[in-house]
């Protein structure tokens, strides 16, 4: 892996206002967003995640859509106009790893993702 650090954007907003609209959209419209659903349950970051972090060995900087600043959103949409998504950040270039269908794919299952993860990361030219 080439790759110096991963973004994580997910589809939601990181306020107590945004939780509070993303469990009523999720419990009764059906709705949701992929990465929470590999990354966290309703108590917090699961466990079998934690276990991939380490092993990814890669410095992660977690952001809800809310928090895309005038840089960070610049550059993200550069590369994508779609949530939720892992940037890939490969020196001085921002690089989808992985996009809401990929991230979809995986049904919220954290072994499907570390895969399709690393698959990506083998993939990208450095």
């Amino acid at each position: 892996m080439g790759a110096d650090r991963l973004t994580f954007i997910y589809d939601a907003d990181g306020t107590l206002f945004g939780e509070i609209a993303y469990l009523v959209r999720s419990r009764f419209k059906g709705e949701h967003c992929s990465l929470c659903d590999i990354t966290h349950t309703w108590h917090g970051k699961r466990s079998e995640f934690t276990s991939v972090e380490a092993r990814l060995n890669l410095p992660i900087e977690y952001l809800h859509r809310n928090d895309l600043d005038e840089t960070t959103g610049a550059a993200y949409a550069s590369v994508s106009d779609a949530l939720p998504t892992v940037l890939a950040h490969v020196g001085d270039r921002w690089v989808v790893a992985l996009g809401p269908e990929q991230l979809e794919a995986c049904k919220g299952d954290v072994r499907a993702f570390e895969h399709a993860v690393r698959t990506a990361l083998d993939a990208i030219p450095y």
